[in-house]
């Protein structure tokens, strides 16, 4: 059996702490309702049914664990409101079966066509005129560019690895068969043409 469950996340983090995150049920509708919005403690508050005071516990802890990012909009009047939402996305993959029980993190950027929308924003900061200014943009241009790439090599990686396990229990299947020397090839060929793999 396996489960995938989708959050986010910009740093290092371990399955079980994403885990224990996961594991309550206010973390989890918190993370359901940013995931649609940013929003603000009044809001989640009015939304969860839970005590601000408790909710901010909740809020700091997945903010601490970068699952959330913070943005404050300031107003004339009155103390500057905070909105929660979402920053990275990871993919928490949980195998279950009678021999394995194992868990496996990947980390992508939420933005779709993150290296698309960085040529261009690479574009833009060439006309920035401040040079510190443009430096920080390509700094920041740069650090998206290596987490999109981090996580296409852990795409990679996965897919080799399903590669040679589908090899290998195909080398086992022939071997169970009782073909002759000139059969087995033919079968080989056949099998093949009809899967499309080369």
């Amino acid at each position: 059996m396996q489960l995938i469950l989708k959050v986010t996340q910009s740093r290092k983090m371990h399955s079980d702490e994403l885990l224990d995150i996961l594991g309550n049920s206010t973390r989890r509708e918190i993370i359901r309702l940013v995931s649609q919005k940013p929003r603000c403690l009044s809001e989640l508050s009015r939304e969860t049914g839970v005590e601000k005071m408790a909710l901010s516990r909740h809020l700091d802890y997945m903010t601490r664990a970068n699952i959330l990012t913070v943005e404050e909009e300031r107003n004339r009047r009155g103390r500057p409101r905070k909105y929660y939402e979402i920053a990275d996305t990871i993919t928490l993959r949980v195998s279950i079966s009678p021999t394995e029980f194992s868990t496996r993190l990947s980390r992508r950027s939420s933005r779709s066509g993150a290296s698309e929308l960085a040529g261009g924003l690479a574009k833009h900061a060439l006309r920035i005129r401040d040079p510190v200014s443009r430096l920080s943009a390509l700094s920041e241009i740069a650090q998206e560019l290596i987490r999109e790439r981090e996580y296409h090599e852990e795409c990679l990686e996965r897919v080799e690895d399903l590669l040679e396990e589908v090899r290998a229990l195909k080398s086992q299947t022939m071997s169970e068969l009782d073909l002759y020397g000139s059969e087995e090839p033919l079968l080989l060929r056949l099998t093949s043409s009809q899967s499309g793999e080369r």
